[in-house]
């Protein structure tokens, strides 16, 4: 008595697969089903392969235009943070904000070389938008008070993106509503603050310097100024900062009024 599911030995089956491949030059019912399968197997891997390359180049575009926004960004970008119905501010290249935005960006990149600080214009706070010189980064912005009642308008400039230790002599003077301060690194030998143009030390390792202006009214406008240059007259500015590259970026935040 035979079991379910066992086959007998002298099947038909089982006398096919024992059979060879061929015999007087035609194949018999095993191999046509062993190629088959090779078949099967084939167009699973070559679809496999097809999806598998399609994914690469799917990262690789993405990677891509990733890489084509980031280098847009230029070289100093400023974005107004948390925006609601009370505390809110907004940014425009002009005083009269014809036009205003969250983000706006010095989408020119600036390819300096070391200057001294005595050749820039003494008009930069002056001039609105992108206006860069020859050897230097020079913007001007407008932040507006758009919320519902007076603010604090709380500032981070930071930076990134350092090569060639090109920090250590950058120099970055900001102004605002007219009042300048120079900011660079301290003296890479320890010996305290810079001669050439440094009012202020760097405030971290990639912060240039955190502040506030108070008591912003309803539509009051704050205007901001921002110039980079490679200081000339600083004892680290030698060869090495040569091709070097640093990206700035600014965020300011409206918040409750700061108590004296």
């Amino acid at each position: 008595m035979q079991l379910r599911g066992k086959r007998p030995k002298n099947s038909f089956f089982t006398r096919g697969a024992n059979k060879p491949a061929r015999v007087g030059g035609r194949q018999t019912a095993s191999s046509l089903r062993r190629n088959a399968t090779e078949v099967m197997n084939y167009r699973v891997l070559k679809k496999v392969i097809l999806i598998v390359v399609a994914i690469i180049v799917a990262i690789l575009l993405i990677m891509y235009a990733l890489a084509l926004v980031y280098n847009r960004t230029g070289r100093f970008t400023v974005s107004v943070q948390k925006p609601d119905a009370t505390f809110a501010i907004t940014l425009s290249e002009s005083p009269d904000f014809r036009s205003s935005s969250a983000t706006l960006m010095n989408d020119q990149e600036v390819r300096m070389t070391n200057m001294c600080g005595d050749n820039l214009p003494k008009n930069l706070d002056h001039i609105n938008g992108e206006h860069n010189g020859e050897n230097y980064l020079a913007y001007t912005f407008y932040c507006k008070n758009v919320g519902a009642t007076a603010c604090s308008m709380h500032y981070e400039l930071t930076f990134n993106n350092v090569t060639n230790s090109v920090d250590e002599v950058i120099r970055v003077r900001l102004y605002v509503d007219g009042e300048s301060n120079d900011f660079c690194k301290t003296r890479a030998d320890g010996g305290g603050m810079e001669d050439h143009y440094c009012d202020k030390t760097f405030a971290g390792n990639y912060l240039v310097c955190y502040d506030y202006v108070n008591n912003v009214e309803i539509e009051e406008v704050v205007r901001f100024t921002i110039v980079i240059w490679i200081e000339g007259d600083d004892p680290e500015c030698n060869d090495s900062r040569i091709n070097g590259t640093i990206k700035f970026d600014m965020t300011i935040t409206a918040k409750p009024l700061v108590e004296d």
